[in-house]
This record gives C-alpha cells, structure tokens and sequence, in this order.
C-alpha cells in the first residue's frame, strides 16, 4: 500500500513525527559548486584529524551529531545523546556489504537516546561523527565560505 511515491507506513511515521516529506527537506544543488567542495574538505579533514574518542569522550558526557556527519537515522540531527561506553579498540562490523555505508565502518562509541517512540536505545557510533553539545562543530558554522576554493 502506498501514498504517492512513498510507503503508506513511512507516511504515517512522517505525520507522527512531524518530519517532512524527503522531498521537502532536500534543495537541489551543483555538486561542482564552490561553497559544497569546500565544506566537503573541510568535513573530510576534521575526521582524519580528529582526536581518538577515548581520549575525547567519557562515559556520562552529552553528545550530539557533528553537523554533515550524521549516517544513522538515530538519533535525529541535533538530538542529544549520552556516552555509555568508550573503546579503545573499534568494533568493525564485518557483516555488511562491501556496497553498505557502514562497510568497515568503525564504532567505537556507545551511546544512549530516546527514539522518537519513547524507548531508550543503545548503539555503536563512529565517534570521529560525535562532538560534545557545546562543541561549534554541532552547528553548520565553520565549514567554508561562499566564496572559499577548492
């Protein structure tokens, strides 16, 4: 059964949340347009430089998506989460497709949230994808400029 292009299901999980439909929410853009290359690098360097999470995080501490780097749909962009567990070693799911997003991926972060159903869920993220609450990377500020190259 389905409502326009979309899942009559995913419809009613939209209406329930109030999230707006996928088309809604997406602008189009070109991909070789200055201001997206520069965030793009910008993005890709703050993963690779980033700090290993055991040295970053502590269990207890309030995290949230870092902006752009958000891959799961839980928890929701700019929902705040607790840190359970830290490893040192990440954890590499070996059972996805080499064609998956999550291939190789490594989570080394546990945390904890509410879903928008009201159950408390755990799950292993990416801590290079985390920054604390009070972080600037959790808002779209200093990533690049309109006028910043390549």
């Amino acid at each position: 059964m389905t409502q326009g292009k979309e899942p009559w299901l995913a419809g009613l999980g939209r209406w329930l949340t109030g999230r707006k439909a996928p088309a809604d929410e997406q602008a189009t853009v070109d991909p070789g347009d200055r201001a997206i290359t520069a965030a793009t690098r910008s993005l890709a360097l703050d993963m690779l430089n980033e700090a290993p999470s055991h040295e970053r995080f502590a269990p207890k501490e309030v995290v949230v998506w870092k902006w752009g780097m958000k891959n799961k749909a839980v928890p929701l962009a700019g929902q705040t989460a607790l840190v359970m567990k830290v490893r040192e070693e990440a954890l590499v799911d070996d059972t996805q497709q080499p064609s998956s997003t999550y291939y190789m991926e490594p989570l080394d972060v546990l945390i904890g949230v509410y879903t928008h159903e009201g159950i408390f869920r755990e799950l292993w993220i990416d801590g290079r994808r985390l920054c604390h609450r009070t972080d600037r990377r959790a808002k779209a500020t200093g990533y690049g400029t309109p006028g910043e190259a390549s």
